[in-house]
């Protein structure tokens, strides 16, 4: 395998990671339809969920837990600041 082919399978998972978070934002605002409070927005419970699974989820699958928790808490903040921003809160 040369540096190029392992760079265009690179690209390859990048592509299929951004149809992913497309996917997920579209789930997060159909879920919003659901939330009224701040509180149900930043649903911090539900954050500390998610990284758990993602960091179990992450090791299970020979990623660094902390590697994978990292972008989830910034995917997360991210996907909230739009949603409170939607949401007029």
């Amino acid at each position: 395998m040369s540096l190029e082919s392992v760079r265009r399978e690179i690209d390859a998972v990048d592509a299929r990671v951004v149809v992913l978070l497309a996917q997920r934002w579209r789930l997060v605002r159909e879920a919003a339809k659901y939330k009224s409070t701040l509180r149900e927005v930043e649903a911090k419970e539900r954050v500390e969920q998610v990284v758990s699974n993602v960091r179990r989820q992450a090791e299970q699958q020979g990623l660094s837990p902390r590697v994978a928790e990292l972008v989830y808490r910034i995917l997360m903040s991210e996907f909230t600041a739009l949603e409170r921003r939607e949401a007029g809160l």
